[in-house]
């Protein structure tokens, strides 16, 4: 699914004690990062999650906020997504993702995954991996 044209449904909020609850709740989240809209992303997170990303752990919700500021500052695109599936309390997908930093590197765009653990329908472990 090519999230630029998806339009971020506020109250969407499916059963997360379901794999396919979970895989909704993945997709909404990624609506909402495509939309741009922080306070949207953040709610998808626990208070103590974390996000390991290219060598850095940012842990706690203000490091998470600076996380997505730096993503929509680098103007990172999900340009599709391969495979989303959900294996008890884990998410993985698969996507293809842009950015004006990969651009400037003369990269037109990469594969990737990320791997979300979720604990009480909240985000508790975001690993991104290329």
């Amino acid at each position: 699914m090519h999230y630029a044209s998806v339009k971020v449904n506020s109250h969407l909020s499916p059963d997360a004690s379901t794999p396919s609850g979970l895989e909704g709740l993945t997709h909404a989240y990624l609506e909402s990062f495509e939309a741009r809209d922080l306070e949207r992303c953040l709610e998808f997170f626990a208070d103590d999650s974390f996000i390991d990303f290219q060598m850095t752990t940012y842990h706690g919700r203000a490091a998470i906020e600076r996380w997505h500021g730096d993503r929509f500052a680098a103007d990172l695109r999900i340009k599709s997504i391969e495979s989303v599936c959900a294996n008890g309390d884990v998410v993985t997908i698969k996507a293809v993702i842009s950015s004006k930093r990969l651009a400037a590197w003369k990269i037109a765009s990469l594969s990737g995954q990320v791997t979300i653990r979720f604990e009480m329908g909240k985000i508790k472990e975001c690993r991104l991996s290329l």
